[in-house]
């Protein structure tokens, strides 16, 4: 189970209060969302196993993942097992062009929540200009219109366990949707009794998270992760932006000990504003473990906070889906004490506004 830490000298555990959850607005069901996400995954599991796929899939040289905002973060998230379950080079394309090696022999997921997104779209008109193997993941919209008149490879799925209805808390259908269809195409090293992935989500208790959330209120949240979970940081950053609308970087170990520790002198107030938090794993390769103590004690010495939240999972996909479903719950009770509404995101909204005018 997840283990926390902080490294504030003489500061206590701070107890959870019973008024504190469901104390501000939630108006679109974050909350049943996030508690949804082991529902998420049993519905993908059962319902993707009879999709067509591909026909060619298994033959192709390289995977792009086109999508944007929260509809890539399972592209993210997939990527970063690279090292442990990727067999051909995977990339991650939040563009309206795909990269410019895409052609036959690469397999194309269109990945768009809504369906209707822009860039999504004219990556698919793309694909289908370079006779790239596609598959299609979506709730409907034009990408499933598409789906049907040219007869792609297809997952449409009804997004019942997503009350909230935002595509970052269908993260549960992005994730599986990529894990069983690369599997399927023999693209990515199976991860065996993957049902056991279900009741290992409902049993996590997401207290800690609660807790973290008061140490984290009124500052920059910055996140350190390693392989695996290189895509969940990405993801954690993504769900506080949006839900907790607080800002939030997150950078890689080790490239970050090559440049961003020297950045942290200035301004004079990062101790104030400022905190990190480490995603740590057993299953980081032993050289990289080596760095977290190191770069843990250099912020200390420059009085800047910082989280720990470590998992135990059988192998890097649990727990890189036990990470991911922390992150939202962390998110959601940081919106609670930032005294928000995590659901709407009215800048994004104005910014697409401003693009259709």
């Amino acid at each position: 189970m997840p283990k926390y830490h902080t490294n504030k000298c003489g500061t206590d555990a701070i107890l959870l209060h019973k008024s504190f959850i469901g104390t501000h607005k939630d108006s679109l069901q974050v909350l049943d969302s996030i508690k949804a996400l082991p529902d998420q995954v049993a519905q993908v599991l059962v319902e993707i196993s009879t999709t067509q796929i591909p026909a060619s899939c298994s033959v192709v040289d390289d995977i792009v993942v086109s999508g944007m905002g929260g509809s890539a973060l399972g592209g993210h998230i997939i990527k970063s097992l690279e090292r442990q379950f990727l067999r051909i080079p995977l990339v991650v394309s939040s563009n309206y062009h795909l990269p410019n090696f895409v052609n036959e022999k690469s397999l194309v997921i269109i990945t768009s929540y809504s369906g209707n997104t822009q860039e999504t779209l004219s990556a698919c008109i793309e694909a289908r200009g370079r006779e790239a193997q596609i598959f299609i993941i979506s709730s409907g919209g034009k990408l499933g219109e598409m789906a049907e008149k040219f007869n792609l490879s297809h997952y449409i799925f009804n997004p019942k366990h997503n009350p909230s209805g935002q595509p970052r808390l269908g993260i549960g259908y992005n994730i599986m949707s990529i894990y069983s269809l690369l599997s399927r195409c023999q693209l990515i090293n199976p991860v065996y009794n993957l049902t056991e992935l279900v009741p290992l989500l409902k049993s996590h208790d997401p207290t800690p998270y609660a807790l973290m959330s008061k140490r984290l209120s009124g500052r920059i949240v910055c996140i350190l992760a390693s392989e695996h979970l290189t895509g969940v940081a990405h993801d954690l950053a993504n769900q506080i932006n949006e839900n907790s609308k607080n800002l939030s970087l997150y950078w890689e170990l080790p490239d970050a000990n090559h440049h961003l520790m020297e950045g942290l002198t200035f301004p004079k107030s990062n101790s104030d504003n400022l905190m990190f938090i480490f995603l740590t794993s057993n299953h980081y390769q032993p050289e990289t473990i080596a760095r977290y103590a190191p770069t843990q004690q250099l912020l200390t010495k420059q009085n800047i906070p910082f989280e720990t939240l470590s998992f135990s999972a059988k192998n890097p996909l649990f727990e890189s889906m036990l990470a991911v479903q922390a992150g939202a719950y962390l998110s959601y009770y940081l919106s609670q004490e930032n005294a928000i509404d995590p659901g709407p995101v009215p800048w994004v909204d104005w910014f697409k506004d401003q693009l259709a005018k």
